[in-house]
């Protein structure tokens, strides 16, 4: 019989060396055969990764344990309440949920946490030096693709690492680069390893030294490139916050600023924030749009919100809305509207997604994590880890993260880090396994089992529905209409409360002409996505079956939507002309010739062209 002791170190140390492989791995692994393959290849790698590493922690905290402990702190328990009334508030008091890969990254973000929490400290050291090297890989796919020797993953930029878009690259690499920092600044105090040779321990000197730096001229090479205000400013703060609990790590209170020095410093941030809002002003104002049009949905669901990742089913009927009580007065404001389904700013997604009650129990969670602290003495990666959430809120302020998976999980390994170091324990929970090993060790391992075992069947059925849905799209830009409907088809029970899922579904019924099941598709869309490109495509169908009425409001509905766009308009316009209501016909192509052009492109020259015509036609 093995002894115990040697094969619990063997289950630990596969169990860090694969948790430490998806740390590093996961921003880079890409899979074309998947639907938008930059982010459900990261999420289906994580959560196998993960389901494997929690049988492994299984194993070796029931095999050859003497008792079973759980400690849990304040921050701990604070989290646990936060994902129950998510949880709760997604399917009992929201019964119409749709699909969600972002609820699936939740869960397992929640099993990697459990991971965390159970392994020791000096493990952690190991999984941030990994967070680094997967940094130094992206860095460099950047600079590939910045010299054209690797193909962007997205064909309207240059550079976006292994990401859909730069602000996720951009986003991710800051929170590597404060990971980076915190590591070079602690590289002669953090530890490792024990009793290990002298050679190893060179070698680990070696690799806290040039391995953090390496991805700290990497991040400065390719963050300037994306130009990503949010980027810049999570950098700033995530370095400057592991920087000031370095400096007075000592307990020693900083000196006060006179106040020539808090002015200098206030007109020196105003002079910063007016710059970057004039990088990319209109980016910036368009987010204001989005900002006004969230709040009115604050002021309509205050208490519970809309649910969890239901932003996206609620928000353009509430920016049509706002558009047409606004009317003339929001012309310069139509100029930036377009397809939203994200706030971009996470915290008042939350509370549009959460309501009050979220927003009050994450407040709980913060304060009562400040004022029961651990009472623990300085610890580098826990200065490391508030750098993080520091970095990770700033940049949460102006766009989005929460579906961005790379951040996420370094997010998750942050909280767990302070959690174990920097938050008091208020629940101590040991279950003797020695004299009782008979009836605990079986229902533990059972539990065990069966949680892999239901996420597992998640997680495939998952996989494979993006792997159809990928093939389906393949198809439906070939323009095979029928393999592509075929396809659709066979994923449609996983994925039919989707709602990119239905439209894409619902266009490639289009184009077969088989309206009636069409229509059915893109009415079920509306449920769990609203958007413009859904109205016109419902207009259509009502329009090939004759009903002209109900395809006027869609087309109307979608013009509301995004007034600064031409072709409900044009659809407008010619539904009119077919049904013979030639006054309201010349109403609209003279609207159409008035209108002023955001980006002029062919199709709006020749839907002038056609306005133009009609009004021509009708002077004649």
């Amino acid at each position: 019989m093995l002894p115990i002791e040697p094969v619990r170190r063997i289950i630990m140390n596969v169990l860090l060396a694969i948790l430490g492989g998806v740390f590093l791995l996961l921003p880079s692994v890409y899979s074309s055969q998947f639907i938008e393959p930059t982010q459900t290849t990261k999420f289906i790698f994580f959560s196998e990764g993960i389901a494997v590493v929690f049988l492994l922690l299984a194993c070796y905290t029931l095999y050859g344990n003497k008792q079973f402990s759980i400690s849990l702190s304040v921050l701990d328990i604070g989290l646990v309440i936060v994902l129950l009334y998510i949880s709760v508030n997604r399917y009992y008091l929201h019964p119409l949920h749709g699909f969600s890969q972002r609820w699936l990254e939740l869960t397992g973000l929640a099993i990697c946490y459990i991971v965390l929490r159970r392994l020791p400290v000096r493990m952690y050291t190991w999984l941030l030096l990994a967070i680094t090297a997967g940094g130094v890989l992206q860095a460099l796919s950047g600079i590939l693709q910045l010299l054209s020797i690797m193909d962007s993953r997205n064909t309207y930029f240059p550079m976006t690492g292994n990401f859909f878009n730069p602000g996720g690259y951009a986003g991710y690499l800051a929170l590597v680069a404060v990971v980076s920092f915190g590591l070079y600044l602690h590289r002669n105090t953090l530890q490792i390893s024990e009793g290990e040779s002298r050679r190893v321990n060179r070698f680990v000197a070696w690799l806290m030294m040039w391995l953090p730096l390496t991805a700290l001229v990497g991040c400065a090479i390719v963050l300037p490139c994306l130009r990503s205000r949010s980027a810049f400013l999570a950098l700033a703060a995530g370095i400057g916050g592991v920087w000031w609990l370095y400096r007075n790590r000592n307990n020693h209170k900083s000196a006060a600023w006179p106040l020539k020095r808090i002015v200098m410093a206030a007109v020196l941030l105003a002079g910063l924030g007016y710059a970057f809002y004039l990088l990319k002003r209109h980016s910036a104002d368009g987010r204001m749009l989005i900002y006004q049009v969230s709040a009115t949905l604050v002021q309509e669901h205050p208490v519970i919100g809309v649910g969890m990742d239901r932003f996206k089913a609620y928000y353009m009927d509430a920016q049509a809305h706002w558009f047409e009580q606004q009317g003339e007065a929001a012309a310069d404001a139509a100029q930036l509207a377009d397809n939203t389904f994200y706030a971009f700013n996470e915290p008042l997604q939350f509370v549009v997604e959460n309501g009050g009650i979220g927003f009050l129990l994450l407040v709980a969670v913060i304060f009562f994590f400040w004022r029961y602290p651990s009472g623990q003495s300085y610890m580098p990666v826990r200065a490391t880890a508030y750098g993080v959430l520091l970095a990770s809120l700033c940049f949460a302020l102006f766009t989005y993260s929460s579906d961005n998976l790379a951040m996420k999980y370094i997010i998750v390994f942050a909280l767990a880090i302070l959690s174990g170091t920097g938050s008091k324990v208020l629940v101590h929970i040991s279950l003797p396994l020695d004299r009782g090993r008979m009836a605990v060790l079986p229902v533990l391992s059972l539990l065990a089992l069966l949680l892999v075992y239901v996420y597992g069947n998640m997680i495939n059925s998952a996989r494979k529905s993006f792997a159809g849905w990928g093939m389906a799209q393949k198809a439906y830009v070939m323009e095979m209409y029928r393999e592509s409907n075929r396809y659709f088809e066979a994923v449609y029970p996983e994925l039919c409360t989707n709602g990119e899922f239905l439209m894409q579904y619902g266009k490639s019924l289009a184009m077969v002409e088989n309206y009636q099941q069409a229509l059915a598709v893109l009415m079920q869309a509306r449920q769990y996505q609203r958007s413009s490109v859904i109205e016109t495509a419902i207009g259509d169908c009502e329009k090939k079956a004759g009903n002209y009425a109900a395809a006027e409001q869609s087309y109307l509905k979608a013009m509301n939507m995004i007034p600064n766009r031409f072709y409900p308009l044009y659809l407008l316009m010619t539904l009119y002309q077919e049904n013979g209501e030639t006054t309201k016909a010349m109403m609209m192509a003279r609207t159409i010739k008035a209108k002023k052009v955001k980006v002029p492109s062919k199709a709006i020259l020749e839907i002038k062209g056609f306005a133009d015509n009609i009004i021509k036609a009708r002077d004649q």
